[in-house]
């Protein structure tokens, strides 16, 4: 299949982190288009609005992304540290868009200008029960990474 003019500047602008791609990306992300962006090519979107493209040749090492959706305000997926094995659970929501989160989370802008909520899973404890001895409830408990509640949106609020 031969790919569109504009799928070719797209897809050259997000191989270098272009202002053009990161354009189009924040559009979708904040929703002010129909649909979301998933799969390959969300991870690499990600990668270039989080301005880790454009500055991929400095020393500074980027973390990769995955399971990754973008649209409607808002931006989830996996993000795995650069030289690390582990991966977290993130999301990231648009301030215009969603109230303060609960809990722990960074204030961030992304590479065209955009701010935005983000938040990684924490630590939270899953109990499952059983039936111990004596017919009593005992629960096996243990530690899990647990993505907080989503703030509410503004316009729902």
């Amino acid at each position: 299949m031969i790919p569109s003019l504009g799928g070719a500047i797209f897809s050259k602008s997000l191989a270098a982190g272009g202002s053009f791609a990161n354009d189009i990306i924040g559009t979708v992300a904040r929703g002010e288009v129909a649909g979301s962006i998933t799969g390959d090519m969300a991870a690499q979107s990600l990668s270039s609005y989080m301005g880790h493209t454009a500055i991929q040749e400095t020393t500074r090492e980027a973390p990769r992304y995955s399971d990754v959706e973008i649209g409607r305000g808002r931006i989830t997926g996996v993000e795995t540290a650069a030289g690390s094995s582990e991966s977290l659970p993130f999301a990231m929501y648009h301030v215009e868009q969603y109230a303060v989160p609960q809990g722990e989370f960074q204030k961030i802008f992304t590479a065209d200008g955009t701010q935005w909520y983000k938040q990684y899973a924490q630590d939270a404890v899953e109990r499952n029960p059983y039936m111990a001895d004596g017919d009593k409830v005992a629960y096996h408990e243990k530690i899990v990474k647990k993505m907080p509640d989503p703030p509410k949106r503004k316009d729902r609020m």
